[in-house]
């Protein structure tokens, strides 16, 4: 009877660890490899793997390449969409806890490049966890970002379709304003003090797809603080505002003792959606839409008429 129960606990043993063989060869596949923003090879196996996101915009571009199931963590700032929402919360944007990013056991960690401490980058990657660096400033860097997130994830035919839809209404825009004058633009960040987007930075790059001449394209930083009297003196012709520090007609009251900026005289402050706007994503198309409008209302219909811009368009699935 003991040798019996020997033989059957060993059977059981084999069979048990079969299984798990099993299980884990059925969920491995090819090795799937990509160069993140900052040329590192990242490679994850599992054909569809665990991601944790430590950004919005990266969130975003989850849910956009219909791989929300996949997400198994994301920062307390990941809003949009609404089902970001039932995710587990695994910390601040700057600060997320390490812990909490382990106890969901992922596969792949999504990343900026700004604003997590790089110790913390390091030590996932000591415990051999995949981690892709993010970095995109213009739109050529966001089509790779959504081609290589695809990939990883399994889904790179939902990252194709967002691609070639990004090329298209890209291209219609450089179409429209071919041979059309560019306004000045101040693109304001941050009012006390105030911080505007330079050449050099995501939102500046922005601007210059939308067709507008930044004032502050000279500066040697991404979003530099501004003087009060470089804006008299460059006197833009468009003023965008995000809507963190301020809300509605509150935005533009900032500048009510400025009423000789040609911004001010001919109605055209903007507020805008700061989710939209300033996330490098798969809805960057539809924010370089919205500046475009606002730039040339005439080449595409756009109100020339000072309006916040409160967009609640959450484009993803």
């Amino acid at each position: 009877m003991t040798m019996f129960k020997l033989i059957f606990c060993s059977f059981v043993s084999v069979m048990t660890l079969f299984t798990f063989l099993e299980n884990v060869w059925s969920e491995s596949g090819p090795v799937k490899c990509v160069k993140d923003s900052l040329g590192e090879t990242v490679c994850v196996r599992r054909p569809q793997p665990r991601v944790v996101s430590l950004a919005p915009s990266l969130t975003e571009l989850v849910f956009a390449l219909k791989a929300g199931s996949r997400l198994v963590g994301r920062t307390t700032k990941c809003n949009i969409p609404e089902a970001a929402k039932k995710v587990t919360d695994v910390g601040a944007y700057t600060t997320p806890d390490f812990e909490r990013v382990m106890a969901v056991r992922p596969d792949l960690v999504l990343a900026p490049r700004i604003g997590i401490r790089p110790e913390f980058i390091e030590r996932l990657k000591s415990l051999k966890i995949p981690v892709y660096i993010d970095d995109s400033s213009n739109i050529e860097e966001i089509e790779q970002l959504v081609n290589n997130v695809g990939k990883l994830v399994g889904t790179e035919n939902e990252a194709d379709r967002i691609v070639n839809d990004i090329k298209i209404r890209r291209n219609k825009i450089t179409k429209l304003m071919s041979g059309h004058e560019k306004p000045t633009v101040l693109f304001v960040i941050g009012i006390r003090p105030l911080v505007v987007a330079g050449g050099k930075s995501f939102l500046g790059a922005l601007v210059r797809e939308a067709g507008g001449s930044n004032i502050a394209e000279f500066t040697a930083v991404e979003y530099p603080k501004f003087s009060i009297e470089e804006v008299l003196r460059r006197d833009p012709y468009v003023i965008f505002m995000l809507n963190k520090e301020c809300q509605g007609q509150g935005c533009i009251n900032q500048w009510t003792d400025y009423g000789y900026l040609k911004a001010i005289k001919n109605n055209r402050v903007y507020v805008l959606d700061a989710d939209l706007i300033s996330r490098p994503g798969s809805r960057t198309i539809e924010a370089l839409e919205r500046l475009a409008t606002f730039l040339h209302p005439d080449v595409f219909g756009g109100a020339k008429n000072s309006s916040p811009l409160t967009s609640s368009s959450t484009n993803v699935h």
